[in-house]
């Protein structure tokens, strides 16, 4: 077996791999790391990303990249997704068990290799829900991360089951959430844009809608681009909210295999009484069931402070909101390894005195 760094001449036999394997979702493709790499310039990013073969077909892929973070007033290299957590190798189907584990433990090994040789002093991963070896329906498993010395800092997540009927996904709706969807619904039309009919103009209108309702330019303007380009791929769609002829929300939707994520959104602060955001994923979830999508992840749930998790009261309360669909709650598996005694002393020590500061 050998390893190999990824190389743009391996990009397409990489992203072939990520469509067949069960393992991989959208956030294992060279299309989502190149969009990490640009999406937060200050953090230096580079791509450390390897696959392992016997010479004929990859049997794993590690998305693997390093970024600069500043703790304390001093530089830190992580392994991390632009300031967030990366996402869990991938394996090929047809490997046993057994040898799964030995790629894994291969894998894993040269992370280590890796991390020493180019000190970085923190790892931190996590598993999508959404691709095809998570058992949604059985859920819950377990994190199997933890098995190659990785601490476990798992949360949850909401998932819609599409493959329910559509009156019971909005029975399992809160009755509030299900009047407020009602009456947006009077007021409110959406415009639904795949591969088929978006336009850059219709693109730029998001674009300068997201920067209206961020109040600045959060990012730079390659990573609409990439955005835009996985539409016409036919990896995203675009949902926007029409009052008045007038685009007053924005939701775009990452699709890949047989499930949807609830990725970027924006809404015209001038109309914030108006439940946009409630409306939009009630239409998504319903165009989603047309075209058979089986999941549609709606985001991280968030009730309180962790040890690893300080989430403030809007995201606690964005998260009940998101319950109020309905769905189900589901692990969202995560974890992290530290290379460092010295900067895991650290960042323990100041999540344990702030989460003591709320006692």
């Amino acid at each position: 077996m050998e390893i190999v760094s990824l190389g743009r001449q391996y990009w397409e036999k990489w992203n072939e791999f990520c469509i067949q394997s069960d393992d991989a979702w959208f956030w294992h493709t060279t299309w989502w790391m190149e969009y990490t790499l640009k999406h937060n310039p200050e953090l230096l990013a580079t791509s450390k990303s390897f696959f392992i073969t016997d010479g004929s077909r990859i049997l794993a892929i590690c998305p693997l990249i390093m970024e600069e973070h500043v703790y304390q007033g001093l530089s830190h290299r992580e392994f991390s997704y632009s300031g967030s957590y990366g996402i869990s190798p991938a394996t090929a189907n047809e490997l046993s068990a057994k040898g799964r584990r030995a790629i894994l433990r291969l894998l894993f090994d040269h992370i280590d290799s890796l991390a020493i040789n180019n000190n970085v002093e923190r790892m931190s991963l996590r598993c999508s829900p959404l691709s095809p070896s998570y058992s949604i329906s059985n859920a819950p498993q377990s994190n199997w991360l933890m098995r190659y010395n990785l601490m476990d800092v798992s949360l949850n997540t909401q998932v819609i089951d599409l493959g329910d009927d559509l009156d019971n996904i909005r029975r399992s709706m809160r009755r509030d959430i299900r009047k407020q969807i009602d009456n947006a619904s009077r007021s409110l039309t959406v415009k639904i844009f795949n591969n088929e009919n978006i336009t850059h103009d219709i693109f730029e209108q998001y674009r300068a809608l997201h920067c209206l309702a961020s109040g600045r330019v959060t990012r730079p303007a390659s990573t609409f681009e990439m955005m835009y380009s996985w539409i016409k791929m036919g990896f995203a769609v675009l949902f926007g909210a029409v009052l008045d002829d007038e685009y007053v929300g924005f939701f775009f939707v990452t699709t890949y295999k047989s499930g949807a994520y609830n990725g970027s959104s924006c809404r015209d602060p001038n109309h914030h009484k108006i439940p946009i955001g409630h409306f939009l994923r009630w239409e998504i979830a319903r165009w989603l069931k047309e075209q058979d999508f089986e999941y549609y992840e709606i985001g991280i749930q968030q009730y309180n402070w962790l040890l690893h998790d300080f989430p403030s009261q809007k995201e606690i309360n964005i998260s009940e909101a998101k319950r109020g669909l309905g769905g189900l709650t589901i692990p969202l598996f995560q974890a992290e390894k530290y290379y460092s005694k010295e900067y895991f002393m650290q960042i323990l020590q100041n999540r344990v005195d702030h989460y003591a500061s709320k006692l």
